[in-house]
């Protein structure tokens, strides 16, 4: 089994044609038939059920397709640990980010690492909530930050910092009139959302606001993967936007204008989570720091 050939099948596995996978991994499609037919040979299985109204992945092709994930993963897990270690890294850690996080506490986190750990290295992946937990599931990453308020089996999570929820609104909208703004008032416009599966953290802690003030979660709404296309969407006039403090003014727009919910709104936590398990000490040293970043921004 070639990793070539892997890489080859996930490829085609998404895009369910021969023609459409080679212009992908720039082949021709015959060549690349062939190599799906060795692998499918040295399975013993078929991964493809091919019809003339095309082709689909078998059920074998379904699990065979998680798999070659896990294993070209590792594959690559293993080449940059040794060019870290090439590097003169004597440690690491996997570290994902998910719901679009990109506060300003994470980046002294990761100075304070390098400036007290410089032997180890700090990766950092993006990735959704539900690609963290099967990361951390299959030993991809060591632990992960989000926002979100929930776990699956097997996982724990600490609170890091807390931040206060903000709204950002366009230019010259009625709710600038109002120095703090309730949820009550916010549900009478169009918002601009996380989006629930891409950034499934911010969602959730926006609907369990809703759920908890006994409201009906707005029916009205455009999603966006982030908060700087939530801003700039605000900036456009499409609704009024509801993020993070730390986050929204990393995007400052000359047309958008940023007020603080009521103070009934709780703060919202950020998480660090990992396997319920014993934790490597770098790992420990690690959430310690992020704690102490918390506190400082608190005090």
């Amino acid at each position: 089994m070639r990793i070539r050939h892997l890489r080859y099948f996930l490829v085609v596995a998404e895009e369910l044609s021969f023609s459409r996978a080679a212009a992908r991994v720039h082949i021709e499609p015959s060549p690349l038939s062939r190599a799906i037919k060795e692998l499918e040979s040295g399975l013993g299985v078929s991964l493809f059920q091919r019809t003339k109204a095309g082709m689909h992945l078998t059920w074998a092709g379904e699990v065979f397709q998680d798999e070659a994930r896990r294993i070209l993963s590792l594959v690559e897990d293993a080449q940059s640990r040794v060019r870290a270690a090439e590097k003169g890294y004597r440690g690491r850690l996997r570290i994902a980010l998910t719901d679009s996080l990109a506060q300003p506490y994470l980046t002294k986190l990761l100075a304070r690492c390098r400036e007290e750990e410089p032997l180890t290295e700090v990766k950092i992946v993006e990735m959704t909530v539900s690609e963290m937990a099967r990361a951390l599931v299959h030993d991809q990453i060591d632990a992960g930050f989000t926002v979100h308020t929930e776990l699956r089996a097997g996982l724990v999570k600490e609170v890091v910092w807390t931040d206060r929820p903000i709204i950002a609104i366009p230019r010259n909208h009625p709710l600038l009139s109002l120095e703090k703004i309730p949820l009550q008032e916010v549900a009478r416009h169009t918002l601009i959302l996380c989006h629930p599966e891409l950034c499934s953290g911010g969602y959730d802690v926006i609907h369990r606001w809703f759920y908890e003030a006994a409201l009906p979660f707005p029916t009205s709404a455009e999603y966006v993967s982030g908060h700087e296309p939530m801003v700039m969407l605000v900036a456009a006039g499409y609704g009024i936007g509801i993020g993070l403090a730390s986050q929204i003014t990393l995007y400052s727009h000359p047309d958008v204008i940023v007020r603080p919910v009521t103070d009934d709104v709780p703060s919202t936590a950020t998480f660090i989570t990992l396997l319920d398990q014993p934790r490597p000490e770098a790992l420990s040293r690690f959430i310690d720091r992020a704690r102490q970043i918390g506190e400082l921004a608190i005090g």
